[in-house]
């Protein structure tokens, strides 16, 4: 029976609530999402403080697995260090020379005596030190010191192959499973260290611990920024760049308190080994996921992260925006040709990239010719670095001035720093420390503003279907700066150390002056595609080279 024309009508029980739900439900199947609305909006940690603490909290976790590749490669510093003043005589040879030294008796022991006079360990002379070193052990001293830059230097030449082949596997099997691979490399060889007792096997064993740990880097350095929201992505690149200053605090720990250096290979393969489980319980990046084409198991996985932070479940029927590029290998080397602008930011990364570990590694390596204490200095060196970090200097140069110009302005500083420690060269202010180390030390809040935010800006200009290929490249560049580094840590053996300082500044003044031309993410959306990127950044005057495919 019709209600009358003046009567209200009366709902039946339940008749809201199904209308409600369809209301819904049409809502959901209009609903259209991006992939970084869905990463928004699953995380939530906008509108919700507990999810932001909560995300922090897993992040910080993530993050734990980068403190291993500072450790391994800082650990030549440690495992292998020299020092000429704590020996004793142990031939006539020997005690015949100090007899004949005419100068202070203290500064008969030191390395001119040794390589001028070319006196053998264990023969002329024995080490007094409780602490052993392989390259003491093994006798890399005076013209045999390059071996010992080897097993540095070869460190980097086999992470340069590891990210050779990360170039191919990131983007094509995904970032979890490249990267527990590569772990699992580098937990295996770390503690193959501890076995070994010659030059001759260290040096394989050193490529192969490079192989895997700066693919695990990289693998980190793509599941975190994949998994961050838009507004928290400066501020977890800090946490991101503690990663790696918290690996040096660890490994001079390690090395201050283990004599052994034997021990200090065992101790950092096991921490290798507990933090492949964080990698194994982590889920493949849903944006990697879509890019392939692979919606079911993103969907899947945004919805494992509305459970973990208490967020709506995004509707089965809600539209995810996305575009299915899942290349052959070739394609993709092919669309750096065909996308100029992509070709040209990951070029100027890369040569940055090389400045910054070539200045990095060389001031690194060349403590032990600057001054004596080789733990205090690095301690303080990484000290400075997070105190850039912690005080909120990188956070706030990225923030008010962007991603580039954070680049710019970091490495501006530390050209000035070297500039500025070439006057102060040879002025004492103790036993252990002269002017020109403190003026050096200074650098390091430079250096971690480099790192932070070129590396900010690398995961934010690049593509996600090209992500892995890269961030693979920069590291890649990197590891070349790396590998020259050690060995520029030599010329202070052969000429004027201001040289090398003014070479220091030289090159991070051209690394800023060069970024200028790179684009800036400040402001947008990761893209998802090459196309992406160039609608992104129109302004840039790039256009997409049109091939016969296209035509």
């Amino acid at each position: 029976m019709s209600p009358e024309p003046d009567e209200q009508y009366k709902r039946l029980e339940g008749e809201e609530e199904v209308e409600n739900k369809e209301s819904e439900e049409k809502e959901s199947a209009s609903e259209r999402l991006t992939v970084e609305e869905m990463v928004n909006k699953t995380i939530g940690a906008d509108n919700s403080r507990a999810n932001l603490f909560k995300f922090l909290g897993l992040y910080i976790i993530l993050m734990m697995v980068k403190m291993t590749a500072p450790a391994l490669a800082y650990m030549p510093i440690f495992a292998g260090f020299l020092n000429y003043k704590d020996w004793k005589c142990a031939s006539g040879k020997c005690i015949e020379l100090m007899t004949n030294f005419t100068d202070k008796p203290e500064l008969f022991f030191s390395r001119d005596t040794i390589c001028d006079n070319a006196l053998q360990p264990n023969v002329d002379f024995t080490w007094t030190l409780q602490r052993t070193s392989y390259a003491m052990e093994w006798g890399l001293i005076c013209s045999n010191e390059s071996m010992g830059s080897n097993l540095k230097s070869f460190f980097f030449i086999g992470s340069f192959i590891g990210l050779v082949l990360g170039i191919a596997a990131f983007d094509r099997f995904g970032r979890k499973p490249t990267t527990v691979i590569a772990l699992v490399i580098t937990c295996l060889s770390t503690l193959g260290g501890y076995f070994v007792n010659s030059y001759n096997v260290m040096l394989p064993v050193r490529i192969i611990q490079g192989m895997g740990t700066f693919t695990v880097l990289n693998g980190i350095e793509l599941l975190s920024i994949e998994f961050t929201p838009s507004k928290l992505r400066n501020l977890c690149q800090i946490f991101a760049s503690c990663g790696w200053t918290f690996g040096a605090f660890m490994i001079v720990g390690v090395s201050y308190g283990v004599t052994d250096w034997h021990h200090i290979f065992l101790i950092q393969g096991c921490f290798a080994s507990i933090t492949t489980i964080i990698v194994l319980i982590y889920p493949e990046s849903p944006r990697f996921q879509l890019i392939k084409g692979r919606e079911k198991e993103a969907r899947a996985t945004f919805r494992r992260m509305s459970k973990i932070f208490n967020t709506q479940e995004v509707s089965e029927k809600a539209e995810l925006t996305y575009k299915d590029y899942d290349q052959s290998y070739l394609a993709q080397i092919k669309d750096f040709w065909k996308y100029p602008l992509m070709l040209k930011n990951t070029l100027l990364l890369v040569v940055c990239y090389f400045v910054i570990a070539c200045i990095s590694y060389g001031l690194l390596f060349s403590w032990g010719k600057l001054g004596a204490d080789i733990y205090s200095t690095i301690f303080f060196g990484s000290l400075g670095g997070f105190i850039a970090k912690g005080s909120g200097m990188i956070y706030f140069t990225i923030h008010y001035f962007g991603r580039k110009k954070a680049v710019m302005i970091s490495f501006a500083g530390i050209a000035v720093v070297f500039f500025i420690s070439i006057p102060s060269f040879g002025v004492r202010l103790s036993d252990t420390w002269n002017l020109d180390h403190v003026v050096c030390l200074c650098a390091a809040p430079f250096l971690s503003g480099v790192w932070g935010s070129i590396s900010l800006l690398t995961k934010e200009l690049s593509p996600t279907s090209h992500r892995g290929t890269i961030l693979c490249m920069g590291s890649a560049g990197a590891r070349v700066g790396a590998i020259v580094g050690p060995y520029m840590s030599l010329l202070y053996n052969t000429m004027d150390p201001r040289i090398v300082l003014a070479i220091f500044g030289g090159i991070a003044a051209l690394a800023s002056f060069i970024t200028y031309f790179n684009s800036d993410s400040t402001g947008k959306p990761i893209p998802s595609t090459p196309e992406e990127l160039m609608d992104l950044y129109s302004d840039a005057k790039h256009k997409k080279l049109v091939d016969q495919e296209d035509a």
